[in-house]
């Protein structure tokens, strides 16, 4: 670790590793600990996390992660003067890496039991390692979830849903891969580009001298965004540039890549409201002898990884176009993804920066499709990978594949680690997202073995497997969309009965210099797990309770056990103010209600 830098006044942010055996770094906890001191979350897994943090905050830090976490350990990785953190990158890759780095990269500690690496290094340095799992860490992941939006699943019965599904065939999903892995020419017949990695693009300048490249990638965007057209989309393009760089050599090329944005509007009171589609639509073959060299002709069809993901995005295009969806659907084919997440990092940090034509508040969940065609074993798995956030996503795919009886293996997995595709951008501006895939971990045998290489062919589909996951797609889509009882016959709404009902809170307002404290009253019709969470008017919760199903605070009938004497995890009162309480319920039938609260507490 560096001791010393040219200016010895200049402030020092340290890269810090917090380690404890045991599921316990949630976000809350986190969250209350950056209320008391300043760090930047850079990473997490379930045992660990990465921050960044200055050597003036450092001590108080390592002082509350202590008391936080008594079985914690705390260790300083790697030190940078705070003006140059910004050009710092770290990468995290696969272990099996290490022979091939560069004698630019810099070894920085393991993670995750040893199945990652981290690394201080450049994108040049990295980018044509020929591995799947690889990736850079953020400046910042967003510590502290918002109030989420209330979301009930009432999961009726839908009879036009169902023969939606019973008429699904795997036949148009498998064309749609197979055009786009020929990637045949929108302006010249007869000829195939048989790639569509990121960095061919029209708007391209080579700045080391090398020949421009062709279109490849853009025509590829373009024929995707005609067919969501056909469909009678409201289709976009949202172009980004990327510049390319390399130590001692300088600017290399500068590229102006395409997302291809296509929306179908609501048309019910939620549809300012949108659910995300995502899939990337680049290839790459890197593992492919001579890529590096050869990328402007080299082959990369990129059948599973990701022409899969992006036929089932316009297979749930077509399929639900005539239905009548309460919330919004958003369809985005992004490009770069293959290049450490390029297209997803632009559109996420138009959000961020209030550029977007979408609020973070407008966007309810996001589903990532990416690797899903490949079945290696013949037992038809499926992946769902989610973070604290959005659990409630990955519920909502299992209660979907049990309510249809799909012959699918889903496997729900919460793995925050698993930052490799497209949902993790969303993940570091606080929007639920989930990955669909199928693999999630370094131990998969799925396709290890034939990503990123010209081996990712249409010999690697599986038509059984695609006619699931579309099936899986547009089920989940639908009952997401559709409105509250939107399933459910006028005449028997009178029928079903609230989950939640009779709530009642008091005192309010509360004196909290009298030494009041806020109780809740509710009654559940079911047996539920509750979660309880009192948010300030910037959205941030200050107080989370949880009571699980069927025990005290998740009876069916009346529940009476919360109270709350106004105290923060750190033991200070909360200052004086209007508070917004949530009260969620989520029984076992997957079937969920929330409500929300004004709450004035006196000081």
């Amino acid at each position: 670790m560096p001791t010393a830098f040219g200016n010895a006044n200049e402030p020092i942010q340290h890269l810090v590793k917090v380690f404890v055996p045991s599921l316990s770094i949630t976000e809350q906890k986190l969250w209350q600990i950056q209320q008391r001191v300043p760090f930047k979350l850079r990473y997490r897994s379930i045992d660990s996390v990465l921050v960044s943090v200055t050597t003036t905050a450092l001590p108080q830090f390592t002082a509350l992660i202590r008391q936080e976490f008594a079985r914690s350990t705390t260790t300083i990785l790697d030190s940078q003067p705070l003006s140059k953190m910004s050009d710092v990158n770290y990468y995290v890759l696969d272990t099996s890496l290490l022979p091939d780095l560069s004698e630019h990269t810099n070894l920085v500690d393991t993670l995750d039991s040893g199945r990652v690496v981290l690394v201080r290094a450049n994108d040049s340095d990295v980018i044509g390692l020929p591995v799947h799992f690889r990736a850079k860490l953020p400046p910042e992941i967003l510590v502290g979830a918002r109030a989420p939006r209330l979301i009930k699943l009432t999961f009726q019965p839908n009879i036009e849903l169902e023969q939606i599904i019973a008429n699904i065939s795997p036949q148009p999903w498998r064309q749609i891969i197979q055009t786009m892995t020929l990637n045949p020419d929108v302006s010249t017949p007869g000829y195939q580009f048989l790639s569509r990695y990121a960095l061919r693009v029209r708007r391209a300048i080579q700045h080391d001298g090398q020949p421009e490249p062709d279109s490849a990638c853009d025509n590829s965007g373009e024929w995707i965004a005609k067919q969501f057209q056909k469909l009678g989309l409201v289709v976009g393009m949202d172009s980004f540039q990327h510049t390319r760089s390399q130590i001692g050599a300088g600017k290399i090329g500068t590229y102006t890549m395409n997302n291809i944005v296509a929306t179908r509007p609501g048309r019910g009171p939620n549809r300012d409201q949108f659910y995300l589609l995502v899939a990337h639509y680049d290839s790459i073959s890197s593992k492919t002898k001579g890529w590096q060299q050869q990328w402007r002709t080299m082959p990369a069809p990129g059948a599973s990884d990701n022409a899969s993901g992006v036929a089932i995005l316009l297979e749930v295009a077509r399929l639900v176009r005539n239905l009548d969806l309460d919330y919004s659907i958003r369809f985005i084919a992004f490009s770069g993804e293959e290049l450490f997440l390029y297209g997803s990092k632009h559109y996420c940090h138009q959000i961020k920066s209030e550029t977007a034509d979408l609020s973070a508040d407008q966007i309810i969940g996001v589903l990532n499709f990416d690797l899903i065609g490949h079945d290696q074993d013949g037992n038809l798995d499926i992946h769902v990978v989610y973070d604290e956030r959005s659990q409630w996503l990955a519920n909502a795919f299992k209660t979907v594949n049990q309510k249809y009886e799909f012959p699918l293996d889903l496997r729900l997995q919460y793995n925050p680690s698993f930052i490799y595709s497209d949902h993790s951008p969303f993940w570091e501006i606080g929007i639920p997202a989930v990955l669909l895939s199928e693999e999630s971990s370094f131990e998969s045998t799925e396709s290890i073995e034939y990503i990123h290489s010209q081996a990712d062919n249409m010999d690697k589909i599986t038509d059984s497997l695609g006619e699931l996951a579309v099936k899986l797609a547009v089920a989940t889509t639908v009952e997401l969309a559709a409105n509250n009882n939107s399933y459910v016959p006028k005449a028997r709404e009178k029928e079903i009965s609230k989950l939640l009902w009779n709530v009642i809170l008091f005192p309010n307002p509360v004196n909290l210099d009298q030494g009041e404290s806020l109780s809740l009253d509710y009654f559940l019709s079911e047996q539920s797990k509750v979660e309880i969470n009192l948010y300030n008017n910037n959205g941030w919760s200050i107080h989370n309770q949880t009571y699980r199903i069927g025990k005290i605070g998740g009876k069916k009938g009346r529940n009476s056990a919360f109270r709350w004497n106004g105290k923060m995890g750190n033991g200070q009162l909360v200052a004086g103010g209007v508070y917004t309480l949530q009260l969620t319920a989520l029984a076992r039938s997957g079937t969920s209600e929330t409500t929300y609260l004004p709450v004035a507490l006196v000081r």
